[in-house]
C-alpha cells in the first residue's frame, strides 16, 4: 500500500482481518489505520477532506470465479462505503468463499427466510463509467485500484 502513496487504510472490522494481524502491519509500514466504524465526519468519509490516497480493506462475504466478482454485504462491522469512496481497495478473500458462478453466490447471499443486508455490492473491478459522449471516467462510481488477496 506505501508504494502507492497510500497513508490512510480504512478496515473492516471482521475477525480475518483481526486473526492475520494486518492492522498492526500497517501501522508498521507507518499507515495511519482505523477500524469500522470510523469517527470521522461524513465529508471525510466520503473522501471530500482529509488524506487523498486511502485505501478501503474489506472481507468479501463470497467471491464468483466465473466472473471474477466480488459479493460485499454491508454489516455494523463493514460499511457499505468501505470498497468505494476511496481511491483504493483491497479485499482480503478466504479461498473458501469462491462459487462457481453468479446464480449460487445469489442463493447463498438471499436465503428465504433469512434477514437479507441493508446493501449488497457486486464488485468486478476499479471504477470506470462513461457519459453520453462516450468520455471514459475512471473513479466517478468506486475505487480506482482493485486488488483481491485470496487467503488459503
Amino acid at each position: 500500500m506505501a508504494d502507492a502513496g497510500v497513508v490512510r487504510a480504512v478496515l473492516a472490522d471482521d475477525p480475518v482481518m483481526h486473526d492475520i494481524g494486518l492492522d498492526a502491519a500497517l501501522r508498521a509500514a507507518g499507515i495511519d489505520v482505523l477500524i469500522w466504524p470510523v469517527s470521522l465526519g461524513r465529508r471525510e468519509i466520503l473522501g471530500l477532506e482529509g488524506p487523498a490516497e486511502v485505501c478501503g480493506v474489506t472481507v468479501p462475504t463470497l467471491a464468483v470465479a466465473a466472473r471474477g466478482t466480488l459479493v460485499l454485504e454491508a454489516s455494523p462491522g463493514h460499511g457499505r462505503g468501505l470498497d468505494v469512496t476511496n481511491r483504493h481497495h483491497v479485499a482480503l478473500l478466504p479461498a473458501d468463499r469462491i462459487v462457481e458462478g453468479l446464480a449460487e453466490a445469489l442463493a447463498r447471499t438471499f436465503v428465504v427466510g433469512q434477514p437479507i443486508p441493508s446493501a449488497v455490492s457486486l464488485v468486478s473491478g476499479p471504477s470506470r463509467s462513461s457519459d453520453i459522449e462516450k468520455i471514459s471516467t475512471l473513479g466517478a462510481h468506486g475505487a480506482l485500484a482493485e486488488h483481491v488477496v485470496i487467503i488459503t
